[in-house]
C-alpha cells in the first residue's frame, strides 16, 4: 500500500480490495533483485478495522532473542499484509552493504545513509499479531493482553471510519476494578498555517510607491480623449507623469477593440431578446385569433 497512507490512521476499506491483475501498463512486477517478495495475504485473512496505528508505542512478544521484549514505536503500517514497521533501528534488518542487492538503494525502505565501510540499515516488518500495546497509567507503563473496539461510525468532518479502542491490563484489574481501559488514538501530524520565512519575505517586499494624486484632477475628460486609443492623450499644464500613459493603459479606450467587442455583444444580445418579446407576443395574438395564421413567418 501507499507509504503516505500507511503513516496515517485508518480512513478506508481500500487494503480490502482485491489485487489487481498481475502485469499490464501500470502493474509491471518488479525485478526480484530489488526486494524479496512479500507474503501475499488473502483479502479474507486481512483485518479490516485496525487497532494498531502508527505512533503507538508496542512490545514485540515474539521474534528472535535480539529484539524479543523490546518496546518501540510504530512508524507505518501495511494494512494488506498485517505488518507493522518501528522506528528503532534496533529492530531494523542486520547491516549489509547495498551492493549485494543491485537497485537496493531505490527501494521504498532504503533509509540508511551509509558509513564507512558501505553497509546500510532496512526496516525489517513484524505481524501485527507479535506486538501488544502499551497502555501509560501515570509514571509506568503496562502491556496489554486484549484488545477489542466500539462501535465503527462514520466521521463526517474527519472523513473516515471513528471507533474506539479499549485494552485489558491485568495489573490495573485490582478488586471490583475492571483492567479494561480506554486508549486513546496517537495524534497525527497535521501541516499547520503557521507563516514561514518565505511568507513572510513575500509579505514585506510589496512595492510600497505611492503615487501623488493631488494633480490627478487635471486628467482629461472621456470628451477630451482621442478617437484613436494609441494617440498621446493632451494633457492640461501641470499635470503630473503618472497621466503620461496611453488610453489603453488606464482602463481600455472607449473606441477600443476590447470596448467595441462588448458593445456590440450587448447589443446583439438586447435584440435578440427584444425579438423573442415580439414573436411571443405575435403568437398569443395569433391563437386568440387577432392575426391571421400565416402572419408570423418562422
Amino acid at each position: 500500500m501507499p507509504r503516505e497512507l500507511a503513516r496515517t490512521l485508518q480512513r478506508s476499506l481500500t487494503h480490502l480490495k482485491p489485487p489487481p491483475v498481475k502485469g499490464g501498463k501500470f502493474q509491471l512486477p518488479l525485478p526480484t533483485h530489488f526486494r524479496p517478495t512479500p507474503a501475499f495475504v488473502q483479502v479474507k485473512d486481512r483485518i479490516p478495522f485496525w487497532h494498531v496505528a502508527p505512533g503507538d508505542r508496542v512490545k514485540l512478544v515474539k521474534g528472535s532473542s535480539e529484539v524479543k521484549g523490546k518496546v518501540g514505536v510504530v512508524d507505518r503500517v501495511d494494512r494488506e499484509t498485517n505488518r507493522v514497521y518501528l522506528k528503532e533501528p534496533e529492530f531494523a534488518a542486520k547491516k549489509r552493504q547495498f551492493s549485494e542487492y543491485p537497485g537496493q538503494q531505490l527501494e521504498p525502505d532504503f533509509a540508511g545513509s551509509g558509513d564507512a565501510g558501505g553497509t546500510y540499515t532496512v526496516a525489517r516488518p513484524f505481524h501485527v499479531s507479535n506486538v501488544r500495546l502499551q497502555v501509560r497509567d501515570g509514571e509506568h507503563e503496562y502491556t496489554a493482553t486484549r484488545t477489542r473496539k466500539s462501535k465503527v461510525t462514520w466521521d463526517r468532518r474527519n472523513r473516515r471510519f471513528a471507533w474506539k479502542r479499549y485494552v485489558l491490563v491485568p495489573e490495573l484489574g485490582a478488586g471490583d476494578e475492571s483492567g479494561w481501559r480506554e486508549l486513546p488514538w496517537p495524534k497525527e501530524d497535521v501541516p499547520t498555517s503557521t507563516p514561514t520565512a518565505r511568507d513572510m519575505t513575500s509579505t514585506t517586499t510589496l512595492p510600497s510607491w505611492i503615487p501623488d494624486l493631488s494633480a490627478l484632477s487635471l486628467a482629461p475628460s472621456r470628451a477630451d480623449l482621442p478617437r484613436l486609443p494609441t494617440k498621446p492623450i493632451a494633457l492640461a499644464d501641470g499635470a503630473p507623469p503618472e497621466l503620461q500613459v496611453s488610453q489603453l493603459d488606464l482602463g481600455g479606450s472607449y473606441y477600443s477593440r476590447a470596448s467595441r467587442t462588448r458593445r456590440f455583444n450587448e447589443r446583439k444580445a438586447a435584440e435578440k431578446e427584444y425579438g423573442k418579446g415580439v414573436m411571443k407576443q405575435k403568437a398569443k395574438d395569433v391563437r386568440r385569433g387577432k392575426l391571421p395564421e400565416g402572419a408570423i413567418a418562422w
